[in-house]
């Protein structure tokens, strides 16, 4: 395990990973832009490409695509040892997933997300997919994503001791990073994303699926936020460990002093 503060409002988690042969880490990157002199200090990552398209995009959208690159190369330096934030290339895929050429190492991919000033990406060995979706808990998209759920899903939501819209953003999250994982994003049919078991743990949760076994989802909350990781069942994680340390950094990053919410506290989950 790697944290570094490599920004004044973000931070670098390396992640130990098992398979069956190999032992290796993936990273991450976090980051809150919450100030204009956040965006002005870090023009200097895109590549000419990059920037070519960054320079064409209305405001917000500009902002979003900083933030998320931003993040995508702080972790992808940091996997691959590339200290030349610009010679990094992140560019869409097909179906816009994002896809790295980095020219310090050539297997390594990232999966990207953002929400507000908030960026996250994980970049890993091509061969190990992952993805990551960070959503804000909001109860006025309740109907909306009460609606995406199948009828297990909602009998699984009952059985979590988590407010009701913490418990759908959770699951919604979790759809999410899967979907990235499987360069589908969300243009299919949600229920093949059926969320088909969870498992609670001590303050994240972790997701199975219906459909496609052969992943699992550990998410968790660092308020007013969700966040959700998915990569291959048949890798060892120690996710007591990690998820504890992750969400400790990402708070300190949100500034969230004391924690507001444990699942564990909560007695109505609906």
């Amino acid at each position: 395990m790697e944290v570094s503060q490599s920004f004044s409002k973000g931070f670098t988690y390396g992640l130990i990973c098992q398979s069956l042969n190999d032992r290796f880490e993936t990273f991450l990157y976090f980051c809150e832009f919450s100030e204009i002199n956040d965006y002005q200090s870090t023009t200097y990552i895109f590549h000419p490409r990059e920037k070519k398209y960054f320079d064409g995009l209305f405001l917000k959208r500009a902002r979003s695509y900083q933030i998320g690159r931003y993040a995508a190369k702080r972790a992808v330096a940091a996997l691959t040892g590339e200290k030349e934030f610009r010679t990094i290339l992140v560019e869409k895929g097909i179906f816009d997933q994002p896809v790295v050429t980095c020219r310090s190492q050539q297997n390594i991919q990232v999966s990207i997300t953002h929400c507000d000033g908030l960026g996250a990406a994980i970049a890993f060995l091509e061969n190990y997919p992952m993805g990551i979706d960070i959503e804000r808990i909001n109860p006025g998209h309740n109907k909306l994503l009460e609606s995406q759920l199948t009828e297990q899903e909602k009998r699984l939501i009952n059985t979590l001791h988590y407010p009701y819209q913490i418990a759908l953003t959770l699951f919604w999250t979790s759809k999410e990073a899967l979907s990235k994982v499987l360069r589908t994003g969300l243009t299919t049919p949600l229920n093949i994303y059926e969320v088909s078991k969870v498992e609670v743990c001590n303050k994240f949760i972790i997701c199975y699926y219906k459909y496609f076994t052969q992943y699992l989802t550990v998410s968790f909350v660092s308020e007013p936020y969700v966040c959700s990781l998915t990569f291959p069942k048949n890798i060892k994680i120690d996710l007591e460990f990690h998820i504890k340390e992750i969400r400790n950094n990402l708070d300190m990053t949100l500034g969230n002093f004391p924690r507001q919410f444990w699942p564990s506290e909560q007695i109505d989950a609906i």
